[in-house]
């Protein structure tokens, strides 16, 4: 769920959306413990959009690889120990591994770097072994050289999956950097539109998880959750989703938050994806698919 390449264009009607590490968005992985509809019914919708991320997953990996997309849609596919254990799943991971061990990570610049770094993440937790501590070394010199949106990209990978090759004292200047974004509505940066949003969904979530200012940390859930009426409004799904997910994974109250879930549901496609914003004859999206099936299993099962 979280954007570790704010540079790569790949939106529909003339709109940036970044390479979403994890947008994969992007997660603590916690999970609730909602159930707003039938048990069978969410594992059914589960299956679905598992199916359709499992089909998309070789354009991700054709040449040259999409770092971006693989993170993005890999945490999805993997979250769940069960379904991460199925023949097709261990078979995109197989490919993945193959993938990685020709990849030349010399060459790689330090938005890829960090996709590299949640790869590697959501690949140790499924038992595949992968070793970030050298890479972390290269990430930490990225640091002051980074935008911020990919700054706060990495200082959730950092903390949420700590290598011990990077201790959290010396990410202390970056997590202030990224406060001091933070303005009066308890959004993140100058920016407008797109870029503003996802900025302060992953500037909140990263400060979260790395024990940023808590007065920081509160008023940017404030802003998250003060913005879902709107996102609900332009039929920005992949909004509504990514701020639902990560609201409930830092324990926020939602309120309405059936008006919300519902809304998601009514979008799902019968081949189980979502678009990105919805519109008549929208294109399903990776990025809201992969974060559909976090949500299915956040608040459906």
């Amino acid at each position: 769920v979280l954007c570790a390449d704010a540079q790569a264009p790949r939106k529909a009607a003339g709109m940036i959306k970044c390479g979403r590490a994890t947008s994969a968005w992007l997660l603590a992985f916690v999970l609730g413990n909602g159930m707003f509809y039938p048990p069978a019914a969410a594992a059914q919708a589960s299956e679905a959009t598992r199916q359709w991320l499992l089909d998309h997953w070789n354009h991700a990996l054709s040449s040259p690889p999409d770092l971006g997309l693989i993170s993005s849609m890999l945490y999805g596919l993997v979250s769940d120990p069960e379904a991460a254990a199925q023949s097709e799943t261990r078979q995109a991971l197989a490919a993945l591994q193959t993938l990685l061990g020709a990849l030349d990570r010399q060459r790689l610049d330090c938005g890829d770097l960090v996709n590299l770094r949640f790869i590697g993440s959501f690949l140790d937790m499924n038992g595949v072994a992968f070793e970030a501590g050298a890479l972390d070394s290269r990430l930490h010199a990225c640091l002051d050289k980074m935008k911020p949106f990919d700054l706060a990209s990495v200082l959730f990978s950092l903390c949420r999956f700590p290598s011990g090759g990077l201790p959290r004292e010396k990410l202390a200047p970056a997590i202030k950097s990224i406060e001091d974004l933070q303005q009066a509505d308890g959004g993140f940066g100058s920016s407008f539109g797109l870029q503003r949003y996802y900025l302060s969904t992953h500037a909140v979530f990263a400060l979260h998880t790395c024990g940023g200012h808590p007065d920081v940390v509160r008023r940017g859930q404030i802003y998250l959750r003060n913005g879902l009426p709107q996102l609900r409004q332009l039929g920005f799904v992949d909004g509504v989703l990514e701020s639902l997910i990560m609201l409930r994974k830092m324990g926020v109250e939602i309120p309405q938050q059936r008006l919300y879930t519902d809304y998601v549901r009514s979008k799902i496609k019968e081949d189980g994806s979502v678009c990105f914003f919805d519109h008549p004859g929208c294109p399903s999206d990776p990025h809201a698919t992969s974060l559909l099936l976090e949500f299915l299993r956040e608040f459906g099962e």
